[in-house]
């Protein structure tokens, strides 16, 4: 993917990203690593995403490559920002880029953090060339590219403890566990979020979504109004952790973990549901379970 970062006098750092979210909250986190790795305030940060005529180029969002691709590409970029920011703020303090930290908004050395100068100051001198080091170009503004070597593949276990009603085959999930390793988490409530949303749609898949055909091949559930989908009401209370095993595969130490928890909840939710109906002998159902597909395969 690619990405851009773009600094102003004003300390405006404006951040282009080929990521477009859809409500994985990336701009949140991208937000996060620019205020890391530059030692600014969310504040002064914009991001900028979704549109071709601002940045062309993008690989946009998808299989779990929101952190893993965007933000590595991200933290590529700011790598670059950071050493040119550093070799002009060590020439206006007048000590060893090694020396340079960046924090709060404020540039210090590091063994008197109390003799800083703000970061507007430095972002102003890379724009005045009597201000900065003899090989140093005026301006702020800087391009990257970054490309993931390999998948940085996450892992999951999730554990269901469902009951059947025999009367109506109506499924009640009296339990639900799932444990998540996804590497560096930037942000356990978005990360928490994803999670929630990822088992929403696949409750959906194992108890409730499906297509319906006429004989004729018209489809039955065209709509919303007739196609099932999970509401806040059908959803249990969930019990989550995460481990943080870090990836070798890239910057962030990241792994993906939007799509875990759709590959792992049907197959967890369903075979609970199977684990409850073997005493009465039924041993496979096609999804989705719906009360009357368990109603009929018990009174077969």
């Amino acid at each position: 993917d690619h990405a851009r970062v773009v600094i102003n006098q004003a300390v405006l750092v404006s951040v282009y990203s080929g990521v477009s979210p859809h409500g994985q909250g990336t701009e949140t986190t991208f937000t996060q690593i620019v205020s890391d790795e530059l030692g600014v305030t969310p504040a002064d940060v914009e991001m900028f995403h979704s549109d071709t005529l601002l940045f062309p180029t993008g690989g946009g969002t998808g299989a779990s490559r929101g952190i893993t691709v965007g933000g590595s590409t991200v933290y590529t970029v700011l790598q670059v920002a950071r050493e040119k920011l550093v070799r002009i703020a060590a020439h206006l303090l007048e000590c060893p880029p090694a020396d340079v930290a960046m924090r709060e908004g404020r540039i210090f050395r590091k063994a008197t953090p109390s003799s800083s100068i703000p970061f507007s100051q430095v972002a102003a001198a890379a724009y005045n060339e009597e201000l900065l080091p003899p090989d140093v170009e005026p301006g702020l503004e800087f391009n990257a590219a970054y490309t993931l070597p390999d998948n940085p593949y996450a892992f999951g276990t999730h554990v269901a403890v469902v009951e059947v009603d025999r009367d109506n085959g109506a499924v009640k999930i009296l339990k639900y566990v799932a444990v998540h390793d996804a590497g560096r988490i930037l942000n356990p409530l978005l990360a928490e979020g994803q999670v929630h949303g990822a088992f929403a749609q696949g409750l959906g898949q194992a108890l409730m979504e499906g297509m319906e055909f006429t004989p004729e091949g018209q489809p039955l559930t065209g709509s919303f109004m007739d196609y099932a989908m999970p509401k806040a009401q059908d959803m249990p209370d969930l019990t989550l952790d995460t481990l943080e095993t870090l990836s070798p595969l890239n910057p962030l130490g990241a792994k993906g973990i939007g799509e875990l928890p759709t590959v792992a909840a049907p197959a967890a939710i369903t075979n609970a549901v199977m684990d409850a109906l073997y005493s009465t002998g039924v041993r496979h159902i096609d999804t989705p379970l719906t009360p009357e597909k368990i109603w009929r395969a018990i009174n077969r």
